[in-house]
């Protein structure tokens, strides 16, 4: 009861902030005469874009190929398929389904009633799809952005790819630009540790009541570059079930490979992450991601391409 008590307590209190949110966002348009015409696309040396999220109107579709290396499971190669829809400057919603390729995962194998979890490599594995709607506001350097993201278990549990049950997550997300560094901030609520942080693949898929914290800042480079440096903090207010394995570090601190089935906090997460962008002409985006995971002490790093069908031919102003 006590839980169930605080899970509603949670979801409420993330609705009443980010209805909270709206109503400021509204305020500042209304008193800086925000219009409700599309944004025009005009040149900026201060414009942050992001080649993932779909910056014209309509149908829109994205390619992403990632090499990623965990220094608990080792090399994977993901497929991401993004279709994306934009009504108006203020709403857009997109889906994604992600093909493993080639994955390395601890996979429970049962032998004369013992349980291991050795390390196995699997290919041609789906995860999860996510759907996700958009809201953004954008009163000239201001912007908030309020993300919503279903998931549906069309992923392999016994990898790690799968929630094993529909999902949600709802993000709030704020940043402001100061010249070439534009500081933000994220907070919010769900029940999926894959839609909570989606920087890196994790090795597992906890589900349960959960509150995620961002805050960092994007930093514009020269010759259209920029790095985005984030700290982050994936919290369980809850019991939770973890799909895949997770890793701690023991008392003489060395990180060894930890599955459980169900526990509170079990998934709890927390560290930094950097991603390096670098766009290649209009359609084409270079990125390299680093992440430190503190709590299991684990290194992420991954490099991939992404491909974008309609890019505008310049940025969107910010």
């Amino acid at each position: 009861m006590i839980a169930k008590a605080q899970n509603a307590f949670l979801t409420s209190l993330a609705l009443i902030l980010s209805a909270s949110c709206l109503g400021l966002i509204a305020l500042l348009c209304s008193a800086r005469t925000c219009h409700a015409q599309a944004a025009p696309v005009v040149e900026s040396e201060s414009a942050h874009t992001d080649i993932h999220v779909n910056p014209v109107m309509g149908v829109n579709f994205s390619l992403d190929y990632t090499g990623q290396h965990n220094s608990a499971t080792g090399w994977a190669s993901i497929v991401m398929p993004t279709l994306s829809y934009r009504f108006n400057r203020y709403l857009s919603v997109d889906a994604s389904v992600p093909w493993y390729a080639t994955l390395n995962a601890n996979v429970a194998t049962t032998k004369a009633g013992v349980t291991t979890y050795p390390l196995k490599s699997g290919t041609n594995l789906l995860g999860d799809t996510d759907i996700a709607g958009h809201l953004e506001f954008a009163p000239r350097k201001l912007v908030y952005q309020l993300n919503t993201t279903v998931g549906l278990d069309t992923g392999n549990y016994r990898y790690g790819l799968s929630a094993n049950t529909t999902t949600y997550n709802i993000t709030n997300h704020a940043d402001y630009e100061l010249g070439p560094f534009t500081p933000d901030l994220e907070f919010g609520f769900g029940n999926s540790s894959a839609l909570a942080n989606t920087h890196v693949r994790k090795a597992y898929t906890a589900v349960g009541p959960l509150a995620n914290f961002q805050a960092g800042t994007w930093i514009e480079l020269p010759f259209n570059m920029g790095l985005d440096l984030e700290a982050y903090e994936d919290l369980p207010v809850g019991n939770q079930n973890v799909y895949g394995t997770i890793t701690r570090k023991n008392k003489k601190g060395k990180t060894v490979t930890k599955s459980i089935l169900e526990g509170t906090g079990v998934a709890e997460d927390n560290g930094f992450n950097t991603e390096l962008d670098l766009p290649l002409g209009h359609h084409f985006l270079l990125n390299g991601t680093y992440e430190r995971s503190l709590v299991q002490g684990l290194d992420t790093v991954s490099a991939g391409i992404t491909w974008t069908l309609r890019a505008p031919k310049i940025p969107t102003l910010r």
